[in-house]
């Protein structure tokens, strides 16, 4: 049997494995009562390790493939690497999950991977609601196997024989790995966004099987609570690295342009958010059980969007898969069903699930957690709709149009500014009422921070920011006119204010936090105050982990204003000659060399070097590049960047002509080192919430 053959019959025998341990499971739960049942439940169990070894199998297959360069296979032969740097063996790795036959198969592995660690946390139990749960888990295991047999998703597809010369094995088309994904940040950024989509089946397939069971207590949240926020964790992380790639790779200076794939991402990551904090609430205080069950499986529908978006060619994206009518009915009935399933138990079970919703205040922890669900759920469900109109009938508000990065920026920008402001005000807030007096008490330092930290960032939106905007408002005014002063600019203006001092605020709540909670403890404690701080990092992580992850909130609001609103972009054309310069902003960019290399495997380097001055001052020298990719005859573009604390500046080469003409383009982009760092303190901040406690940790 060829090799590809195995793999297909790896997948039927993981197909069968995960049918087996359905039906397993709902025969053992109901038969619960007697000894047939629990033998049924434990084959459910054990059907479902064995459905993770042969989706594992499969996977290893094509992996060993790609090591071995085995073109038998079409999807190697389509996404094998052609680098020949010291990351050639990690882009042999990549390659499983760079295409879309790959990719699907590797979500398979890693929800297979999941199934299976909830059988290995619930077997010595098998109690009634984790054994639904597998049975959830498996039931979507199946639709997964079922897609991957669908043949423009099957990975072990046969190569055709005119692609390979048979006397040397050696491929006769240009066929390889899209050069753009040769990168170190997409070696990492899809299999992490796959762990967070394959991980949110978890949450789902709990919340079904409360419903199913009738069982409104805590203990499914209990049991998915912090599986939930690893997920969620994987998901930032896999969004911050998609945009760090975009940033490097892309060449347009920016990190963020609302692509509908972008999109996808973003949608449960932003739902997940109103998941965890109903976690929060249920398990304290009996309440948010509704939105707990509606947020889990709107999570799970949204990560199925994105796989339907990607994959049925329904709207149109520089990410997504060319079109297939079998995968749009798979994925739509799949989204369809996890609704109506959801819907109808919350009907059904109505009562049962009926919780301690209602608020007393408005400066109540409560009535910010509600605040935080509406947005976070109206935010997604919006940015969804935006993402699909062009798919939708013309007599649907929007129906047939493409809606640009300025809608969703229309959008986004006041919604998530008003969303920081929450988050940031919560942590002081007390269950049921905050009276007034004590509201004010805990509020007053952290408004001395906010005003300490704010003044700064008004000196730098003034000095920094505005006359970018200054120059790019002059570039959209032509024919000149009086340009509006700064606070009469509603965007510029007042939002951009607005937005610096809301992430003002968040910082220094969090930092208030922090420092009050380390001054409290060191007096009950008699430790110093250093001591206090570490021990409350280590021993109240999951507090002190939401802390951080506010705080890097906040920092990345901060970036997003400077980044996204006030970036400045010049284009230059000079020759290629000595003594030739051009001026960007402040800075001055004399050119200094061209460099042209062949390297081994045929790709072509084209770089121009410059010599960078700031106030006649050297601010560095940069040499961004073009590389042409002779297999896949496509050329991508190497950006450089001058990196400061208050600014990036980012070059990028166009082109250079017959006559040495180069067309260069600058983008000065303010704050955006504030984005990064603040995507770190959140992941930190996150890690250190989920990281196992030990009893000999507790506090």
């Amino acid at each position: 049997m060829r090799s590809t053959g195995v793999g297909n019959l790896f997948l039927l025998l993981g197909l069968i494995s995960s049918v087996v341990a359905i039906a397993s499971l709902v025969w053992g739960a109901l038969r619960r009562d007697d000894e047939q049942g629990e033998q049924l439940t434990n084959t459910g169990y054990i059907a479902t390790f064995a459905s993770l070894a042969f989706v594992t199998f499969a996977t290893g297959l094509l992996l060993a493939a790609f090591f071995g360069e085995n073109f038998a296979f079409k999807y190697v032969a389509e996404n094998h690497s052609t680098d020949v740097s010291r990351l050639w063996w990690l882009y042999r790795i990549s390659g499983v999950w760079a295409g879309r036959e790959g990719s699907l198969l590797f979500w398979e592995w890693l929800l297979s991977g999941f199934a299976a660690y909830v059988a290995y946390k619930r077997m010595s139990e098998t109690d009634r609601l984790s054994n639904i749960a597998l049975a959830v888990t498996n039931f979507v295991q199946v639709f997964f196997l079922v897609a991957l047999f669908i043949e423009k998703n099957n990975p072990f597809k046969v190569t055709p024989t005119d692609w390979i010369d048979p006397a040397t094995g050696k491929l006769l088309v240009n066929a390889a790995m899209n050069p753009l994904l040769q990168h170190w940040a997409m070696i990492f950024h899809p299999p992490t966004l796959f762990i967070g989509y394959a991980g949110m089946t978890i949450p789902f397939a709990y919340a079904m099987a409360a419903l199913i069971t009738g069982d409104s207590s805590k203990k499914w949240v209990e049991h998915v609570d912090r599986i939930t926020v690893f997920v969620w964790l994987f998901l930032g992380i896999g969004i911050g690295l998609g945009a760090v790639w975009a940033y490097v790779v892309l060449g347009w200076g920016g990190y963020w342009a609302w692509d509908p794939v972008e999109n996808a991402s973003l949608l449960p990551w932003l739902t997940g958010v109103g998941l965890l904090h109903s976690f929060t609430v249920y398990k304290r205080r009996d309440g948010f059980k509704k939105w707990a069950i509606m947020l889990a499986t709107v999570s799970f529908v949204l990560v199925l969007l994105g796989t339907f978006i990607t994959r049925s060619g329904v709207v149109q994206s520089v990410h997504a898969f060319e079109q297939d009518p079998l995968s749009f009915w798979l994925f739509l009935g799949m989204m369809g069903g996890a609704l109506l399933a959801g819907g109808i138990g919350l009907l059904l079970r109505g009562d049962t699930f009926a919780g301690a919703d209602e608020f007393d205040s408005l400066l109540s922890k409560e009535s910010s957690y509600y605040f935080n669900n509406v947005l976070m759920l109206v935010a997604s469900l919006l940015t969804a709709y935006l993402t699909v109109t062009s798919a939708l009938p013309k007599w649907l508000p929007g129906g047939g149009q493409s809606f640009g990065a300025a809608t969703y920026d229309a959008v986004a920008r006041p919604v998530g500014i008003f969303y920081v402001l929450i988050m940031a005000v919560c942590p002081i807030l007390a269950w049921k009422m905050t009276e007034p007096s004590t509201f004010w008490k805990r509020a007053q330092w952290p408004l001395v921070g906010t005003a300490g930290l704010g003044a700064l960032l008004m000196v730098v939106w003034r000095v920094v920011l505005w006359p970018n905007w200054a120059a790019e408002y002059a570039k959209l005014h032509p024919t000149g006119g009086p340009m509006p002063p700064p606070l009469a600019d509603p965007v510029h203006g007042w939002m951009a204010v607005i937005g610096l001092l809301v992430g003002a605020l968040a910082v220094s709540m969090s930092v208030y936090l922090f420092v009050d909670g380390a001054l409290k403890r060191a007096s009950a404690r008699e430790e110093s105050f250093g001591v206090a701080l570490w021990n409350i990092l280590v021993k109240a992580r999951s507090q002190s982990g939401g802390y951080l992850t506010h705080l890097g909130i906040g920092v990345i609001l901060i970036g997003l204003v400077g980044s996204t609103m006030f970036v400045h972009d010049i284009p230059a054309t000079l020759p290629s000659k000595a003594g030739a310069s051009f001026a960007a902003g402040d800075y001055t960019f004399a050119f200094a060399d061209i460099v042209r290399q062949v390297r081994p495997n045929g790709d072509e380097l084209n770089a121009v070097r410059y010599n960078v001055t700031r106030g006649g001052k050297p601010a560095g020298t940069i040499q961004p590049s073009q590389l042409y990719h002779a297999v896949q005859e496509q050329a991508t573009v190497n950006v450089d960047i001058i990196y400061e604390p208050l600014r990036d500046v980012f070059v990028i080469l166009e082109a250079v002509s017959d006559d040495g003409q180069i067309s260069m383009n600058v983008k000065i982009n303010p704050l955006i080192g504030f984005v990064w760092t603040g995507f770190l303190i959140t992941i930190i901040g996150t890690a250190l919430a989920v990281w196992p406690k030990r009893r000999a940790l507790a506090a």
